[in-house]
């Protein structure tokens, strides 16, 4: 039997989704104003994991898994990564950083292009040119977020950036096994969820082996092991059109969210740290 249907697990996963989801978390985006470095890092990285997060609810609705759910997450992350980039933007401004505003300035370019797609009804045909814009969005999210790391110089500023990536890789993970689930596959591509995977386990450790590390984090830590122990679990289940992959989809959606309010939390736990 698939571990993921024993009544224990069923009993568990269920408990975590009573969760609320990290809409609750992330749904009120704070107003664009001056902000420090570690924060500035905590956005950028939110802005990783926007990207993926956009895609998955895409691909997500289109498998018919949660849909009222995933709209509304669609336009919470829509708002956010904007209010984000206009801090962001003002951010790089404030610190005559030229290189940091290029990088922002095209992360602005690429998410118009994105947010036409995201933004418009769900298709199969959207959903190809979401698997490609998405990546562009990450890549240039992530040199953003590895500049103001730079900027910021501390080590507190690297663990906000490692935290805030597993916010990512949550997010990429589900949205690798949603295209996989509507059809979109490739051996890249599962190499790619096999890579993120590995990195997520392996960033734990670091987090958790950390010195800079409080009760609290601690806490949140022990919390995100658990949560993605199911999380992983869903997400082996694979990708088919059974009444059970129903189920194992389902999971996959809310467990993401699940273990993306967790990270949230870690992620701004850090960035608060003096």
């Amino acid at each position: 039997m698939n571990s993921a249907f024993s009544p224990k697990r069923r009993h568990l996963l269920l408990a975590l989704g009573s969760l609320p989801f990290a809409a609750s978390v992330l749904a009120a985006p704070a107003r664009p104003a001056e902000i420090g470095l570690l924060e500035a890092i905590n956005q950028a990285g939110r802005q990783r994991m926007l990207s993926q997060r956009m895609a998955k609810l895409y691909a997500q609705q289109i498998r018919g898994i949660r849909e009222a759910d995933a709209r509304g997450l669609m336009a919470t992350s829509m708002n956010l990564f904007e209010t984000q980039l206009t801090t962001l933007r003002n951010v790089a401004s404030s610190k005559n950083a030229g290189d940091i505003v290029q990088t922002y300035d095209l992360l602005g370019a690429r998410w118009m292009d994105y947010k036409r797609v995201v933004g418009s009804p769900v298709s199969a045909e959207g959903l190809k040119t979401v698997a490609a814009l998405n990546e562009q969005v990450l890549a240039t999210a992530h040199e953003g977020t590895l500049q103001l790391e730079k900027l910021n110089g501390s080590s507190l500023g690297k663990l906000v950036n490692i935290a805030g990536r597993q916010r990512m890789l949550s997010q990429r993970m589900s949205k690798f096994y949603f295209l996989i689930a509507n059809g979109i596959d490739s051996p890249e591509l599962r190499k790619n969820l096999d890579t993120a995977r590995k990195d997520f386990m392996a960033a734990m450790q670091t987090l958790k082996n950390a010195p800079e590390n409080t009760k609290d984090t601690s806490s949140w830590i022990a919390l995100a092991e658990t949560q993605w122990m199911f999380f992983d679990d869903a997400l082996r289940g694979g990708g088919g059109k059974t009444q059970q992959q129903e189920y194992l989809d389902t999971n996959v959606a809310v467990s993401s969210e699940n273990i993306l309010q967790v990270m949230d939390k870690l992620t701004g736990l850090y960035a608060t740290l003096s």
